[in-house]
């Protein structure tokens, strides 16, 4: 992500602020990495970059009201949204030359993955903290204009329980339009293996240097899990949710404001989710 003022801002950069005023638990990468480049001496040569944000709400993939039942008797209080109270959230990339990246990303959650532990004691009442550590490939397919990522990403929760998850990504780009499939690779408290989540996004310039992404996300699901049963509800795939956001570049550097409407779609037990608007302020350098 690169700095901006508000005159003389890029689309990259707004288009990177975005992504990242976005509160979805991912972070964008930079798009100019070229995986043909020749190094010469400097195989580790890349870009760093950083981030932080306040957000008014954490939303995640959609789930404004409710994610339940998680676990047989609930969800103990550990629903969703995320944090439906104000996050912190932040982070770091480092994008090398030839194409590879990784990143750290955090966020503050307004409830504990530990307290889904039947044996928690009082102690784990304590909100987790989420971190998110990623890494993969981006290139294109020669001249075509059509871009690729290739990565996985571990989510960690602290405290936590069961709650460590492992998840691929896929990804084709063109122009202005993205589409990318997340994977999970393992059973968690917060879903199955298998489960896979497909979002496409258009990012486009406005006029007066404001940024438009559009967002349409989906689930396909795998009805039984170690922690997240199978009920009559169940269902194998869902549309999660439709998001339409602006930004636009503060008069300082690195500075950005954005907002999200969020059209709720299905959990994966059926339950409609609520409409909701997220405001953030944000800060890349």
């Amino acid at each position: 992500m690169k700095a901006a003022i508000v005159k003389a801002a890029t689309l990259k950069t707004l288009v990177s602020s975005l992504v990242l005023l976005g509160g979805l638990s991912q972070v964008a990468h930079a798009d100019d990495a070229s995986p043909n480049l020749v190094l010469a001496g400097t195989p580790y040569e890349g870009n760093l970059t950083g981030n932080i944000g306040v957000y008014s709400k954490y939303i995640l993939r959609g789930i404004t009201q409710t994610y339940g039942p998680l676990l047989p008797d609930g969800a103990k209080g550990s629903d969703g949204p995320e944090m439906d109270t104000p996050a912190l959230q932040g982070g770091v990339d480092y994008v090398f030359k030839n194409g590879f990246y990784a990143g750290y990303w955090f966020s503050t959650l307004g409830y504990s993955y530990a307290s889904l532990n039947p044996n928690a004691s009082g102690k784990h009442s304590q909100n987790s903290t989420e971190s998110d550590i990623y890494g993969g490939y981006t290139g294109s397919i020669g001249t075509t204009g059509i871009g690729y990522t290739v990565g996985g990403t571990v989510y960690v929760y602290t405290p936590g329980w069961e709650s460590t998850g492992y998840e691929t990504k896929l990804g084709l780009s063109y122009g202005e339009v993205g589409i990318t499939a997340q994977t999970l690779l393992n059973d968690v408290t917060f879903g199955n293996k298998g489960d896979t989540y497909f979002l496409a996004t258009w990012t486009h310039a406005l006029p007066k240097d404001f940024i438009f992404t559009g967002q349409l996300g989906a689930y396909a699901y795998k009805k039984d899990g170690d922690f997240v049963p199978k009920t009559t509800d169940s269902t194998s795939f869902a549309f999660r949710h439709a998001t339409l956001g602006l930004s636009h570049a503060l008069p300082i550097k690195g500075g950005t404001w954005g907002f999200q409407y969020i059209i709720g779609g299905d959990n994966r037990y059926g339950v409609k989710q609520d409409n909701t608007i997220v405001g953030s302020l944000g800060l890349t350098f």
